[in-house]
């Protein structure tokens, strides 16, 4: 990242910003800079030489009280009464910075455009793995020593530190002037801090906090989800055993409909047979007019399955007149005589016009 032309020290009597475009003093820029900067995006830098380090060895410590340890070690390694901190909590290890909040909104209320988050200029600088660096700094150098990428031990010195200098931060280290090996790297800030990993990263999704909420939120998920399609699936049994419900009522409205009708046709049937049968009376009548010119007797009278016998008693009946009188009346079918027990005796068959329809339509 590129580094503006410093004009006035840096310091935070005058703020360092961190955007897109670079870190920056705040007072060099321009009202037109701070128009064109997004500065509800943009970082404050806290310079190296307003900052305070420890480092804390988390290993024999339980995780539910780590959190109380670190506060408890700040506050008693703070000379501030409102410290604020960046803890940068890995593994069994806890490396702290922090420094004077009183100073940053004292600053603040002097330049109310100040960008609100605030990241220490040490974060900004590449980690080292292992060993001896000299780090240039916005203002002076900071000695470090790293081990197995943490930061063990660090001293800010206004000016280059010399040998005797660097040899004496190394016995504080526990090493001796023939363990230096010293790397030198001058100021190349990170565009965000090195600690912060995407969040889908496997650092970031195995750390416990994380993977506790990450856990938390695939369970209510998962809960959620089941309730819906619970939910879901007794809505819509309810919609369909609903929709059944009615169809099976207006079927039934159907079925009994059907039935009223067919009861209804059966009725109409037996009343229209009941009109086309012929009552005795009515036949009794029919025969008496066709047979009104002749005198007879009647001996019997049979009426069965639209058959109508008559026995006639009379010496010398004309068989062929009665035949012609009745065959004209309409009532009558067919007309046939035949001869009685007795010689004065004759029996006459007349057949129903609804009787010859019915044994046509049988056959």
């Amino acid at each position: 990242m590129k580094l503006w032309r410093l004009r006035n020290p840096a310091s935070l009597v005058t703020p360092w910003i961190l955007t897109a475009d670079g870190c920056h003093p705040f007072s060099d820029l321009s009202d037109d800079s701070l128009a064109s900067i997004q500065l509800d995006s943009a970082c404050l830098v806290i310079p190296r030489h307003y900052l305070f380090y420890i480092y804390i060895d988390l290993a024999a410590v339980p995780h539910a009280q780590r959190s109380l340890l670190i506060q408890q070690r700040m506050r008693q390694a703070s000379p501030f009464t409102n410290p604020a901190s960046w803890i940068v909590q890995e593994q069994d290890s806890a490396q702290i910075w922090f420094w004077d909040a009183e100073i940053i909104n004292w600053r603040r209320q002097q330049f109310p455009d100040m960008p609100v988050s605030v990241v220490p200029e040490s974060l900004l600088c590449e980690p080292f793995v292992q060993g001896f660096r000299l780090q240039q700094c916005l203002n002076g150098w900071e000695l470090q020593y790293w081990a197995v990428s943490r930061l063990r031990h660090t001293r800010w010195l206004p000016d280059r530190p010399n040998s005797r200098a660097q040899t004496d931060f190394a016995r504080t280290c526990g090493f001796g002037s023939d363990q230096q090996h010293w790397v030198e790297v001058g100021i190349q800030l990170l565009p965000r801090p090195w600690n912060e990993k995407p969040f889908w990263s496997k650092e970031t999704l195995i750390s416990e906090p994380v993977a506790t909420r990450l856990l938390a939120g695939l369970l209510l998920a998962w809960v959620t989800l089941e309730l819906g399609m619970n939910l879901g699936t007794w809505i819509k049994g309810s919609y369909l055993s609903s929709a059944v419900a009615a169809q099976s009522s207006a079927m039934m409205d159907v079925v009994n409909q059907r039935d009223g009708a067919l009861r209804q046709k059966e009725f109409n049937q037996a009343i229209s047979d009941l009109t086309k049968t012929p009552t005795p009376l009515f036949l009794a009548a029919q025969v008496h007019q066709c047979l009104a010119g002749l005198e007879f007797v009647i001996l019997d009278w049979q009426y069965q399955r639209g058959q109508l016998t008559i026995i006639l008693q009379k010496e010398g009946l004309d068989t062929r007149a009665l035949i012609e009188s009745c065959s004209a009346n309409p009532s009558f079918a067919n007309v046939r005589v035949e001869p009685g027990i007795t010689p004065e005796q004759t029996r006459v068959l007349f057949s129903l016009p609804v009787a010859t329809s019915e044994v046509g339509s049988d056959a």
